[in-house]
């Protein structure tokens, strides 16, 4: 079994508030901070990664693809099977809207920091 976290990064993981459990692979996250942080998400239209910065995650540990990973999982997880959506009120819309834009943010944030890292690798043969 490969180990994805190291003891220190473990510690560090179980040192906050919204961690229930941590091992050598995976992170359980506290039920209370999956739920603020759906709230959050889906009604306030913050971006997953903002969620966990602000709830003093380190994304150098726990990935920088985990949030949204994480916030897709845990929204088809308590989403209804067959939710009808009212047509005649733009709230639905409106939010899927703010959760694109999020989204798409999110990935701008992440191909930015893929970039500069490619950006030091390239610089680093070159020498």
């Amino acid at each position: 079994m490969q180990e994805k976290f190291t003891k220190g990064q473990i510690k560090k993981l179980l040192e906050n508030k919204n961690v229930e459990r941590c091992g050598l692979s995976s992170v359980q996250y506290a039920k209370s901070f999956k739920e603020k942080a759906l709230k959050q998400y889906n009604e306030k239209g913050l971006a997953a990664i903002e969620i966990f910065e602000a709830a003093g995650f380190d994304l150098g540990i726990i990935g920088k693809r985990a949030p949204n990973r994480l916030m897709n999982q845990w929204n088809n997880s308590h989403r209804p099977k067959h939710k009808e959506i009212e047509v005649d009120d733009g709230k639905e819309k409106r939010a899927g809207r703010k959760r694109e834009i999020n989204d798409l943010r999110d990935r701008i944030t992440y191909l930015e920091a893929e970039n500069d890292f490619l950006a030091k690798l390239r610089a680093k043969k070159k020498r």
